[in-house]
């Protein structure tokens, strides 16, 4: 076997067992793994517990140290472990002894050949001999310790039927209840304890019945292990108890912990401060705003509270968020914003039936993606009602809005026409012609409305950012030609096309 096995057969005091010094055998990959001091598997854990190694099982488990893995062991299990380490030794030792007698026969070829024919059949002999002996060493001690287990079984059955009748001859005496049994065996922390079957064997190993093969089969795959040692003969009934006792108290100990933080947990959450404070995290959470900068924190927790319980925000609140706050104005704050102003500007059209209040609403209604409300607003105004060029402008323009946000281009530019004849001095009906010949890749007719518009007083940061926009919502093949088209009117005006920002856009597409 290789030395790293053997050593880690050696330290665990399992060289007896074949399969610990197997190569590549299941239980020398875990054995190799506790060596590491590697967390092993739930299966390699079954698997251990199937060998009949409870005290290695338990080291595996981390219920004792390797020290009192050591110290646990009974002197048998470690006379088999000896017998096989000293076999092993002796077979090292004989292999050394092969290994310098070849070399000293180097001097005669054939004769060599010859004597190490001779000693390799030799060496298979003494090796087959040598796992013979361990073998049976192997075993033999593990005959004799499962006549001690059966011898310690009848004990216990023995010490528990005496004491059971003791006490059941006692004047006043009553049976015990699930309840009692749990509470002699330490296993109150059980809940399975108090119920059928374990609390009715239980009660069997209270009476000193033995229990049946099936019956020690369930305490193995559904009972505390010391359980089950006791059961089998394993452990006698003062050794079981102690090591119980250690168990019940660290587990008492752990609800204890438990029960406290729980209650620790329900105080937090019944703390007025703390619900505030998670009804603020839940509000930054839903308009989507993480504060780098906590000095700004008590104004914009006002302001999402305003704009939560549907109040408008005022001029100044506005003000701020487009330039103190500006990185925080996220979508849906600005949602919200354009979102209660529709609201309250339609409100206002259906108390005074003011035109202009239509209009206003069905642009914010535009802004929080509400096309379809803005549609029913804005055709809800009476044509015959409008007498002023203005208005019937404005109100053209607000629907030739809402006919391109439905990709109705036709309409919005027969409107946008319409009320740039009404109106040629004003320039919103340029920009909306700018902007649905862009989206149409009439780049130039677009590139000369926008012109006009600029020429009528609109500001070009405006037209820049609706031209941006625009370009972000177009196919690749129509984002090159409208880059294309910018840069070769003006280099210097539209580089920001040139920005990585806008390549990245252009690779995505």
């Amino acid at each position: 076997m290789g030395n790293s096995i053997a050593l880690v057969a050696d330290y665990f005091r399992v060289s007896h067992v074949s399969s610990a010094t197997i190569p590549n055998s299941r239980l020398s990959n875990i054995l190799a793994k506790m060596h590491q001091g590697r967390s092993l598997t739930k299966h390699s854990l079954d698997f251990l517990q199937q060998q009949n190694l409870p005290e290695l099982y338990r080291l595996a488990c981390r219920e004792i140290t390797y020290e009192a893995y050591v110290a646990g062991l009974d002197p048998d299990y470690l006379r088999m472990h000896q017998v096989a380490q000293s076999a092993s030794q002796a077979k090292d030792a004989e292999l050394q002894a092969l290994a310098a007698h070849y070399l000293a026969q180097k001097s005669n070829h054939s004769t060599r050949k010859n004597v190490r024919k001779m000693d390799s059949e030799a060496e298979r002999q003494l090796r087959r001999k040598r796992e013979r002996e361990a073998t049976e060493a192997v075993l033999a001690a593990q005959r004799t310790r499962q006549a001690e287990w059966k011898a310690q079984r009848v004990r216990n059955c023995e010490l528990a039927a005496a004491t059971y009748h003791s006490r059941a001859n006692t004047p006043g005496y009553c049976e015990p209840t699930a309840q009692d049994l749990a509470r002699y065996f330490h296993l109150e922390h059980i809940a399975a304890a108090v119920s059928a079957p374990l609390s009715d064997l239980l009660d069997a190993l209270y009476r000193g019945r033995p229990l049946t093969t099936d019956e020690l089969t369930y305490l193995k795959h559904s009972a505390p292990s010391d359980l089950y040692r006791l059961a089998f003969g394993q452990l006698s009934l003062d050794e079981y108890i102690a090591l119980a006792k250690t168990v019940e108290a660290e587990a008492f100990a752990r609800k204890a912990r438990e029960e406290a933080a729980a209650a620790a947990r329900i105080a937090r959450e019944r703390d007025p401060e703390y619900i505030k404070m998670m009804q603020t995290q839940a509000l930054y959470k839903k308009y989507d705003v993480s504060l780098t900068d906590k000095s700004l924190m008590p104004r914009m927790t006002k302001l999402l509270q305003q704009i939560d319980a549907g109040e408008r925000l005022p001029n100044e609140d506005l003000k701020w968020l487009g330039t103190s706050a500006k990185r925080y104005f996220t979508a849906p704050i600005r949602t919200a914003y354009h979102r209660l102003e529709a609201d309250f500007h339609a409100d206002q059209y259906l108390l005074t039936q003011n035109p202009w209040n239509a209009i206003n609403a069905c642009g914010h209604y535009r802004k929080c993606k509400q096309t379809e409300v803005a549609l029913r607003l804005i055709d809800s105004i009476a044509g015959n009602r409008i007498k002023q060029p203005k208005v019937q402008s404005a109100a053209l323009t607000t629907r030739g809005g809402v006919m391109r946000d439905l990709g109705r281009s036709s309409e919005a530019i027969q409107m946008g026409e319409t009320a740039h004849k009404l109106m040629p001095q004003d320039y919103r009906p340029c920009t909306l012609l700018g902007a649905v010949h862009m989206e149409l890749r009439n780049f130039e007719t677009g590139h000369n409305w926008y012109e006009e518009a600029r020429k009528r007083g609109a500001p070009e940061q405006g037209i820049d950012s609706e031209l941006r926009s625009i370009f972000q919502q177009l196919d690749s093949a129509s984002r090159e030609a409208m880059k294309s088209f910018l840069l070769a009117e003006d280099s210097h005006r539209y580089s920001w096309l040139k920005q990585t920002r806008y390549q990245e856009t252009k690779k995505r597409g």
